[in-house]
């Protein structure tokens, strides 16, 4: 389980030193809270969430397509696909290893254009299914992200 995390951990840091396009960071509250980030360029664009739950966490990495929504003014929805691994349990000798599929979609508003910082929000549903191990379908997987992007 170590180098399955090591290596996501590597895959992260590379993409995300090598994205070319905007950056941001941001928090993620709701089910599964935790950590976002991601590189957007040309309305695609990989996140990475490291969230907790269930006496556990997991590494999720996602690939997302954005679009504007109709003549809104910093308004997009997105979709995407990923996968993720996790660690659940009370102990080191109890913890069980998940992989498994996400799936994403949502909208959000960026406030850059309205007081010209560059803050984000978003609303979605990511739902996910472990393939191995882990906490099992969640399919309540609705939270809110807000970002800085730099």
């Amino acid at each position: 389980m170590k180098k399955i995390l090591v290596i996501m951990v590597l895959v992260l840091t590379v993409s995300l030193a090598s994205a070319s396009g905007n950056f941001s960071l941001g928090l993620r509250g709701g089910n599964f809270s935790g950590i976002s980030a991601r590189t957007l360029n040309d309305g695609r664009g990989t996140e990475f969430l490291l969230t907790a739950g269930n006496s556990g966490f997991k590494i999720a990495g996602l690939y997302e397509s954005h679009f504007a929504a109709g003549d809104a003014l910093g308004l997009t929805w997105f979709w995407g696909l990923g996968l993720h691994a996790g660690l659940s349990g009370t102990s080191a000798i109890t913890s069980t290893v998940s992989l498994g599929v996400d799936a994403i979609i949502g909208i959000e508003y960026s406030f850059e254009s309205l007081i010209n910082f560059p803050i984000s929000v978003s609303f979605d549903y990511k739902p996910a299914f472990d393939i191995i191990g882990g906490w099992g379908t969640n399919w309540a997987g609705i939270a809110g992200t807000i970002r800085y992007t730099f």
